[in-house]
């Protein structure tokens, strides 16, 4: 054990006394309290961390939608190969659309796109038979066609105003064919 001499100290009759003091105990005291302090922090610190989540949570009653960041999530309308056709102004003439599919900003209107799918279908037919085909084979065609639905859409899923960054932010489309009803 190591031991350390302290230097001698004279006592009152005049004799020098010789005294030890022993470190080992104030050694192991310290390495005892770093250990216990290290598994204290190993168990506690995430029960601490997990506790902040946990009141986040508590924060947002359940039933209750918290919307987030938007992120690009995406939501298929036509599935591809599906090859939906829609009638053109006039009715003769159809316009086959082989996938559409939104990119949305939420989890949420990826959820109101699947339950309103009927509603926006309807309103594809709409704008389908408004246009001409003439007006589809264009790119600035397309691309009102791609506003056009997105602003259906959104209306129909309840993402306009402030809760529009949330609603559908981008159209894929691919049209596939012209065919004639005749």
């Amino acid at each position: 054990m190591p031991e350390e001499e302290v230097p001698q100290v004279e006592e009152s009759g005049g004799k020098k006394k010789k005294s030890k003091v022993s470190i080992m105990p104030i050694i192991t005291s310290a390495i005892v309290a770093a250990a216990i302090s290290y598994l204290i922090l190993i168990f506690m610190a995430p029960r601490i961390l997990s506790s902040n989540v946990a009141n986040q949570e508590k924060s947002n009653p359940p039933g209750t939608t918290q919307l987030v960041q938007p992120r690009e999530i995406s939501a298929v309308l036509i599935s591809p190969g599906s090859n939906e056709t829609f009638p053109l102004k006039g009715a003769d003439q159809v316009v086959v659309v082989d996938f559409l599919i939104f990119k949305v900003g939420s989890d949420a209107c990826r959820a109101a796109i699947a339950d309103k799918s009927h509603e926006i279908m309807d309103a594809l037919s709409k704008i389908f038979f408004s246009k001409e085909k003439s007006e589809l084979s264009t790119g600035a065609g397309i691309e009102l066609l791609k506003r056009q639905i997105k602003e259906a859409a959104n209306m129909i899923t309840g993402f306009v105003g402030d809760k529009e960054p949330y609603g559908v932010i981008n159209v894929y489309i691919r049209i596939k064919a012209f065919a004639s009803t005749e």
